[in-house]
């Protein structure tokens, strides 16, 4: 090889050399400027989530799975085509987990913080002691108070039992790590009455069952009372074969219908992080598919899915779509501000009443404001407006927003 041809070859490595170090400059100075804008990149290098006003994401190249609870919602948003067109928009795929009888708070989480499980939905406590015993997972969507039959206390139909106060000296039965025991709880206190609890014996008896354990114990006559959720699969039949009676529905204005009886959806932190877009997504067909079933009143073609994908009676699937107890059609609650005071009230009133869980694992006020995810709430980035005013074009009935806020404030004294 002669001098001319080294000095030649030499030259173009140099200069390559150089080329590469300014192309390392620029993509420094590119991120800057991304972030001075609010683009930010995530652990894929192909997503981008845009922040700013007027930024345009882009469309990952890496086909994304997002892995959804499968509910009623979800079952009829899936079949009607509606999950599969909106995330197709953005280049992701849906699988919807059926936890069945997995829908236990410790299996959920365990699913949740493997990545097996993405979006799930909970009542307000449930959720709420996910955060408390260690998950790091976020709110990004909270419902509307919910109605008095959300929760009950049921008797056989040929019981004696008329009244709380008929349930002195004899056995309530309930989950502890369930809506329907708060909700009871409150209804026999307000009554004069309480349960035995870790703390100190009541004049009801008391007994932690849940599921199908607690269905056979009641049916049975083991328990003589039952704190429910009359919408569930497992329940439901018992109303419509008109079974059970009710002596006890949640307290009106009280502590579980304003706080924690409110359904939320969340998702980890880390994941609703790296993917709003995803989040957003799920909002945006959530909303399409509370109208169509409720606002819109197709009950008839609902409950055929439901009952189908979710292996229920379609009487059943009825039921829980027109009964005023309802547990998964609700319409969104947007402010982010009610959410959090919402959640801090249940709480509180939690340990005024010496519950065995939240008197040794309270979380903060500060925790709480971070288990919220303002970015999905209004005024947030990536806020889907889900409410009845928005959907239906009519404000809600429901006590929601600042005047939630209020009422809550107002309630403080109460226990």
């Amino acid at each position: 090889m002669s001098h001319k041809t080294i000095v030649d070859n030499n030259n173009q490595k140099s200069k390559r050399m150089k080329v590469s170090q300014v192309f390392k400059q620029l993509t420094v100075v590119s991120a800057a400027l991304f972030a001075a804008v609010g683009v930010t990149f995530g652990a894929d290098t192909n997503t981008v989530v845009a922040k700013g006003v007027g930024v345009v994401p882009k469309v990952p190249s890496k086909t994304r799975i997002v892995k959804i609870q499968l509910n009623e919602i979800t079952a009829v948003a899936a079949q009607k085509g509606w999950l599969k067109e909106e995330y197709a928009k953005i280049n992701a795929k849906v699988e919807l987990v059926d936890l069945g009888s997995l829908s236990i708070l410790g299996v959920e989480a365990s699913m949740l913080d493997r990545g097996d499980l993405h979006i799930t939905s909970r009542m307000a406590y449930p959720a709420l002691q996910h955060r408390a015993n260690g998950l790091d997972a976020v709110v990004i969507w909270q419902g509307v108070n919910p109605q008095p039959r959300r929760a009950t206390i049921i008797v056989l139909k040929d019981s004696p039992i008329k009244s709380i106060d008929d349930l002195v000296g004899k056995t309530f039965g309930s989950s502890l790590i369930g809506c329907p025991y708060y909700a009871g709880r409150e209804g026999i206190k307000a009554a004069g009455h309480d349960v035995d609890t870790d703390f100190e014996r009541g004049d009801i008896r008391f007994v932690n069952i849940t599921g199908v354990a607690g269905n056979a114990a009641f049916l049975s006559g083991k328990l003589d009372a039952y704190g429910t959720h009359p919408g569930i699969k497992t329940i439901a039949p018992l109303y419509t074969q008109d079974q059970v009676r009710e002596i006890s529905v949640a307290v009106p204005g009280g502590t579980y219908l304003t706080s924690g009886g409110r359904a939320l959806y969340f998702a980890m932190r880390k994941w609703s992080i790296e993917n709003p877009d995803l989040v957003k997504a799920f909002l945006t067909v959530y909303g399409k598919t509370q109208r169509w079933v409720v606002g819109d009143g197709n009950y008839e073609e609902a409950a055929n899915i439901i009952a189908r994908e979710t292996r229920v009676p379609k009487h059943v699937a009825l039921y829980d779509i027109k009964d005023e107890s309802k547990i998964v059609y609700d319409w969104g609650q947007p402010d982010y501000d009610d959410a959090v005071a919402s959640i801090k009230f249940f709480q509180n009133w939690a340990i005024s009443i010496k519950d065995p869980f939240y008197t040794k694992h309270k979380l903060s006020d500060k925790d709480i404001e971070a288990f919220v995810d303002k970015r999905f709430f209004k005024g947030g980035e990536y806020f889907v407006d889900t409410s009845e005013r928005a959907l239906k074009g009519f404000a809600s009935v429901s006590n929601t927003n600042a005047e939630t806020v209020k009422v809550l404030a107002q309630a403080g004294n109460r226990n």
